[in-house]
């Protein structure tokens, strides 16, 4: 009875936090909104689920706006803006946090229905992970776009070398990489593209841009503009140049990662062994393992033991990253 109750507990909750972030993740509909203005018949099944959309949406309003009246926060919430803005989400801060707020209180609620009351130190555990999974996406986002990006960049500068060659002013050229080229790039550019249009200052739009972006090879490239911006010269032999430098980081940087391959997988190893053994010694002798949770000694001992862990992963980190 025990486990029935348990699994429905958590397919509502599931349920729950689907409806609740769903408008985190997709599109607008904008097809319903030009029915909306122009007066359109919508059918029966079209206005019961705009219905639902609106319920589920005026629930994370209503979030998102309290966490928005939370003025100590408002320092944390630029700080995640901007990773999101660099993660290309199209996302409030304030939406994140009730995001992360949700998967919280998610996480501990099935511990506590899984296990009792009494293992609210370990329902703990699991909201705070379940909160930290949003930032951790995100930043496994910005670090795979990152690294698209620089890959990318190459072709982007020589192209934009060979649109100068052929006459095409600067500007020209930055249309040129944000219609005929895709991905992250594209996304980038055609920003820098907007910004420029809307009236900001050139040295500024790019300069946003490398915020944004924080990539080396990028402020390299946005650097040799602004200095030839300001002293003149061939843009174009400088842009080959960079394309060179560009195009020899990228390979040694591959270099480099082959060599730190067996590093890297040894603290992966290290980092996730501890968590598995735990695990599986719960599910032999769940009473055993308990004692480290509802024990002041065992608390003390897990917190070591983490402290301990991240020192080590943070060690492993730092020897096998090498700086170029």
């Amino acid at each position: 009875m025990k486990g029935i109750i348990t699994v429905l507990g958590f397919i509502s909750a599931m349920l729950i936090f689907y409806q609740l972030v769903k408008g985190f993740v997709v599109k607008n509909d904008y097809m319903a909104r030009l029915r909306r203005y122009t007066n359109v018949e919508e059918s029966r099944g079209e206005r019961s689920r705009t219905r639902k959309r609106d319920s589920a949406a005026s629930i994370r309003g209503a979030l998102t706006k309290g966490i928005g009246k939370i003025r100590f926060l408002d320092g944390y919430k630029k700080r995640i803006q901007v990773e999101l803005t660099r993660a290309h989400l199209l996302v409030k801060a304030e939406e994140f946090l009730a995001f992360s707020l949700i998967l919280f209180t998610i996480s501990f609620l099935l511990v506590i229905l899984a296990r009792g009351v009494r293992m609210w130190p370990l329902a703990l555990i699991a909201g705070i992970v379940g909160w930290f999974v949003p930032s951790f996406l995100v930043k496994s986002r910005i670090r795979k776009r990152l690294k698209l990006l620089n890959e990318q960049l190459g072709d982007a500068v020589t192209m934009m070398s060979n649109s100068l060659k052929a006459g095409y002013s600067f500007f020209q050229a930055v249309d040129m990489v944000a219609e005929e080229m895709s991905g992250p790039i594209a996304e980038e550019f055609g920003i820098l593209q907007k910004e420029v249009n809307l009236g900001l200052n050139t040295e500024k739009a790019l300069e946003n841009m490398v915020t944004r972006i924080k990539s080396e090879d990028l402020e390299l490239m946005v650097t040799a503009v602004m200095i030839q911006r300001q002293v003149g010269g061939n843009l174009a032999e400088v842009l080959d140049k960079i394309t060179e430098t560009i195009r020899d980081r990228v390979k040694i940087k591959g270099e480099l990662k082959a060599i730190t391959a067996q590093g890297r997988i040894s603290g992966l190893v290290i980092s996730i062994l501890p968590l598995i053994l735990c695990f599986i010694v719960y599910m032999i002798n769940p009473g055993q393992m308990s004692l480290l949770f509802t024990r002041p000694l065992g608390l003390l001992m897990v917190g070591l033991a983490a402290v301990m862990e991240i020192t080590g992963i943070i060690l492993i980190r730092r020897i096998v990253r090498i700086e170029i």
